[in-house]
């Protein structure tokens, strides 16, 4: 064979070889290729479960009423409006928002004939099928933006601080405490709790006058978060 067609010949053959090894390094690379893990599902609560997850007079001091019942609206229907708008998110975080999977609220009151006197207390057991707990990190985050901040309901304009109460061991959680600037003893302060375990939101909202105390009012929500992660 004349040298310049073995030449050729043998750079055939290289190319075949390395285009075996090619071929097979892909097929192996196609075989261990595995699917990427999916999000985990995130299944609302049912009526039954939220119900069963929400406070009962039973876990009130004596003297308190009131129930729990399915609430297809949970959200606050008075128009209002914040000044920084997402202060809203402390006050209201499920105004605007998609209708959860799944609603209950519970109100109890104290000595009073109905839940629209100032000693209630409200609990919103809300769910959807995704994961809360960037809501609750939203709060978290705006709560200094928000360390005072005004707005308007019904035409009236009001002004409010907002202040994180400490909850020893409540994760996932949190719970502001709000007044009036110019109030220096806290006669109009008010409460709201917030913590999310997978797609539920649980919400409760209580006035000054229902709680002597901020001590009070986080066993209070210590109570709340426990019922609820006994169903969970």
């Amino acid at each position: 064979m004349p040298l310049r067609t073995r030449r050729i010949s043998l750079v055939v053959r290289r190319f075949a070889v390395v285009g075996v090894l090619l071929l097979s390094a892909c097929a192996h690379q196609a075989d261990d290729t595995t699917p990427a893990p999916s999000a985990p599902t995130v299944v609302p609560l049912t009526v039954a479960q939220a119900s069963k997850a929400a406070l009962t007079v039973a876990d009130l001091p004596k003297g308190w009423e009131g129930g729990v019942a399915s609430d297809r609206t949970p959200t606050l229907g008075l128009p209002i409006t914040y000044d920084p708008a997402d202060c809203q998110l402390l006050r209201d975080p499920l105004r605007d928002r998609k209708t959860p999977s799944t609603t209950v609220r519970g109100q109890y009151f104290l000595g009073a004939d109905s839940p629209s006197d100032d000693k209630v207390v409200t609990e919103v057991i809300a769910s959807w099928p995704a994961s809360q707990l960037p809501l609750v990190r939203n709060i978290v985050a705006v709560l200094p933006r928000c360390a005072t901040f005004g707005g308007a309901l019904e035409g009236e304009t009001f002004k409010s601080f907002a202040r994180q109460l400490p909850v020893r061991g409540l994760r996932a959680g949190i719970a502001p405490r709000f007044g009036d600037p110019a109030d220096p003893k806290l006669t109009s302060e008010s409460y709201r709790a917030y913590a999310a375990r997978g797609g539920t939101l649980l919400t409760l909202r209580a006035e000054s006058d229902t709680f002597p105390t901020d001590a009070a009012f986080v066993q209070f929500v210590n109570t709340a978060v426990g019922r609820l992660d006994a169903v969970g």
